[in-house]
């Protein structure tokens, strides 16, 4: 075995002579503090690239999900606003066919007719007694108006004849109805109409008209208009309930009743009108998606919003959402989901934290068993070529430990300290036996070859894998303080800390045991020797302090 090292020695280049001094000098005093091993760099490596690609994919993820529930939720709200805006416009249309046919109840009655109809006789043919039963009749059918006008809470009443003369009216007549052109064009299209809404004393009133047709001639046929029913109903507070919020209402959505009034956009409140300054086709186009596109016209905020017609009538629903409110979840839902995906990249990381800790464990396991193996091996070797230092090795690594312990350095630094103190003398190998067992003086050449061990020890452990800087302990524990070392002459700062422990320790159980040239000194005098100035007054008393225990 010590043939086989003896050649790879040879050709390392650490023992070549050409290599500068200086050079190597520096080299030595490099690299060499401690600063805890890191065993499975590369493992960690690997970690940590998993959990932060990890991190990324599931942040990516995460935040694809808050998009697709974002999209989602804008849909269901379009849906929703929609739905409610359909909803409320039909119960709108449905109490508005209400007061259609309650209306129509007079308009179609066959006295009413008749009795418009034996008018328009009466003063056709100028026949005196016509004339005179129609009067007759007249305070019977205006009671009748009357009553119907008070018991259905109206502001007015009205049967209104083609040519603007009012034949039967109760209450205050409104102005359109003296417009012979609006007359006559409402009478020619023969239908009932809502008219827009308008404002009589801070009451919000709608005017219904409703044909009324001559009596029919039995053969199926409708007959022509001869007169218009004309009715003023007071619907601001009908309206406002109709609008107003229910129990199935969330927070943020609101409803508000919008009219056309000659192509212009008018808001109705319960009594008031007012001009949103925008067509009303615009208006209707803007709101007409639903989306968060458009401000609200009632405060100006973002809303999902939609504008649905009530059909047969100037009325419009508009059905708004406050975007803050209906995106109110997201603010739970985002954290919510980014917690949660946080949650699990710790989970994975505390995982493999926990696998790289166990195969580290194991490695290391695996380590210092062939660590050891390999050590006690060269260990017997070298003494075996020299029986005086036979459990010198042990010796040195329990009291660099003990040291190390007393002086409070760290578990990397104690464990570069046993094992450098184990194998600090392997390069003894390669020394003569001669030299080793020579009971004299040693010769310049044969103290040189000595000395050499140390670089034949570092070219032989450099090729082993420590994860601890045990070479670069090695490599110095033969310097010392005051300078006077080898094979660098490194000294004070320049010197490494656990080679200035080895070296002292070392020493000082060299000097206690017996030698080839000479016998071992006692305990005090040897640490007296070692007060020189060589070693560290510090680690001297280190060394005093755990003897004498």
């Amino acid at each position: 075995m010590a043939e086989k090292i003896n050649r790879k020695v040879k050709s390392a280049p650490v023992v070549a002579e050409a290599k500068a001094m200086p050079a190597a000098r520096a080299a030595a005093g490099r690299g060499v503090a401690y600063k805890g091993a890191v065993p499975l760099k590369s493992f960690m490596g690997w970690v940590l690239l998993v959990v932060g690609m990890a991190l990324l994919a599931g942040f990516m993820a995460a935040q694809l999900l808050v998009n697709q529930r974002f999209s989602q939720l804008v849909e269901e709200t379009s849906s929703r606003v929609e739905l409610q805006g359909q909803g409320r416009s039909a119960v709108v249309s449905e109490w508005l066919s209400g007061v259609a046919k309650m209306a129509d109840s007079v308009a179609n009655a066959e006295t009413v007719r008749l009795f418009v109809a034996e008018i328009g006789k009466s003063a056709a043919s100028g026949d005196p007694q016509l004339a005179q039963a129609m009067q007759a009749q007249q305070p019977y059918m205006e009671a009748l108006l009357r009553e119907f006008v008070s018991k259905n809470k109206m502001q007015g009443g009205h049967i209104v004849l083609p040519d603007g003369q009012i034949l039967l009216g109760q209450g205050v007549v409104p102005e359109m109805v003296r417009d012979r052109g609006l007359l006559a064009s409402l009478m020619g299209e023969g239908v009932g109409v809502f008219r827009p809404l308008r404002l009589v004393n801070g009451v919000v009133v709608m005017d219904i008209v409703r044909p009324i047709r001559a009596p029919g001639l039995g053969d199926g046929t409708d007959s022509r208009v001869i007169a218009l029913l004309w009715l003023s109903l007071p619907v601001g507070d009908k309206l406002a309930e109709l609008v107003a919020a229910t129990p199935l209402d969330r927070q943020g959505e609101r409803t508000a009743m919008v009219q056309n009034v000659n192509g212009e956009a008018v808001v109705v409140g319960r009594t008031a009108l007012a001009d949103l300054n925008e067509p009303f086709i615009k208006l209707e186009e803007r709101l007409g998606s639903g989306r968060v596109v458009q401000e609200s016209v009632v405060d100006n905020k973002p809303v999902f919003a939609t504008l649905k017609q009530v059909v047969g009538t100037p009325l419009a629903l508009l059905q708004e959402y406050a975007s803050a409110d209906a995106l109110a979840v997201m603010g739970i839902y985002k954290p919510g989901l980014f917690m949660i995906v946080t949650l699990l990249v710790v989970v994975l990381s505390a995982l493999m934290l926990a696998l790289t800790l166990h195969l580290m464990g194991q490695r290391n396991k695996t380590r210092v068993k062939l660590l050891g193996q390999t050590m006690e091996a060269l260990v017997r070797v070298v003494e075996a070529r020299d029986p005086y230092l036979s459990g010198h090795h042990s010796r040195v690594a329990r009291l660099a430990v003990q040291v190390g312990n007393h002086l409070r350095l760290g578990v990397g630094e104690r464990a570069s300290l046993y094992y450098a103190a184990q194998l600090a003398a392997v390069g003894r190998m390669l020394v003569r036996r001669d030299v080793l067992s020579k009971k004299g003086k040693l010769s310049p050449a044969e103290r040189k070859e000595m000395e050499d061990h140390v670089s034949q020890s570092v070219a032989i452990l450099g090729q082993l894998d420590f994860d601890l800087p045990v070479v670069d302990v090695i490599r110095q524990m033969y310097e010392r303080v005051d300078g006077s070392g080898h094979p660098y002459g490194l000294k004070g700062e320049e010197m490494n800390e656990m080679a200035k422990v080895l070296g002292a320790c070392d020493a000082y159980v060299a000097m206690t045991s017996d030698r080839a040239h000479r016998k071992a000194l006692g305990r005090d005098e040897a640490l007296r020797a070692m007060g020189s100035g060589a070693f560290g007054r510090e680690i001297v008393g280190a060394i005093r302090a755990v003897e004498r225990k």
